[in-house]
């Protein structure tokens, strides 16, 4: 697969995932994806591992219940043969808080004929947890 195929793909799955439509998702994302979403801290609700479609869908959900996604900025992007690690700078809104997070996160994808089969982030999940008021906030003093 060539950078140009999977830069294409990531850039439709982005789409399908701000569109929220249900056949783009199908047609970008394998019906046996497995998402890791490592949250060393065990305290957010879309942590763990999520394998197939529904299951996508479901891990979906649980961010969109609690998080507004303000900004996403790429700062690096490597593609090895199926894989890309893509290292961003983000802004989210915790829904029940009103706390912001800025944090930089790390993704990593595996694309195979022109699919999304498999999708990792590595948080601060600190800096989540702190948001969703799932971790005491220290306050300097």
């Amino acid at each position: 697969m060539t950078e140009t195929t999977i830069e294409a793909t990531l850039d439709a799955y982005y789409k399908a995932l701000q569109s929220g439509d249900e056949s783009q998702l199908r047609d970008i994302v394998s019906p046996d994806i497995h998402v890791q979403y490592h949250d060393t801290a065990g305290v957010l609700p879309w942590g763990g591992s999520w394998r197939g479609f529904d299951a996508f869908r479901t891990f979906l959900s649980h961010v969109a219940e609690h998080l507004v996604i303000e900004e996403v900025e790429p700062l690096q992007k490597l593609v090895v043969d199926d894989t890309v690690i893509v290292v961003l700078r983000g802004k989210w809104l915790a829904k029940a808080t009103g706390r912001r997070v800025e944090a930089v996160v790390s993704n990593i994808f595996t694309i195979k004929d022109g699919r999304v089969t498999g999708y990792q982030v590595f948080p601060d999940s600190a800096a989540f947890a702190m948001a969703l008021d799932r971790l005491a906030v220290v306050e300097a003093g």
